[in-house]
């Protein structure tokens, strides 16, 4: 007898979508967090060195460290939506596996 097919694997194949990769998920939320963390401390230091030596750093220098937190929190929210995605189709896949047997069965509603 053949092994029951994976239900996952049947809503991809219908919906011709492409496995979602749990992993570079997760490694998008990591990268996407430390650079938030070094842009964020990137700031203080340079208004440390700011308050310490009273010269004012350059406004590329500022924008650098906002770039750093504000890609980095959109590639944090990246791996997230990811993560939100992969379980939306697994819940999709049961939930059409399981109208699917309910047909078969001869119990339709």
């Amino acid at each position: 007898m053949k092994a029951p097919e994976d239900p996952l694997d049947r809503l991809h194949r219908g919906l011709g979508l492409k496995r979602l990769n749990p992993l570079w998920a997760k490694l998008e939320i990591f990268l996407g967090l430390a650079a938030v963390a070094a842009g964020l401390l990137g700031g203080m230091s340079l208004a440390a060195h700011e308050s310490r030596t009273g010269q004012a750093q350059t406004w590329t220098a500022w924008a650098g460290q906002a770039a750093l937190v504000v890609c980095g929190g959109y590639l944090a929210l990246a791996g997230h939506r990811s993560h939100l995605y992969q379980s939306s189709n697994k819940l999709a896949a049961h939930l059409a596996d399981l109208i699917r047997s309910q047909q078969q069965s001869g119990n339709s509603p």
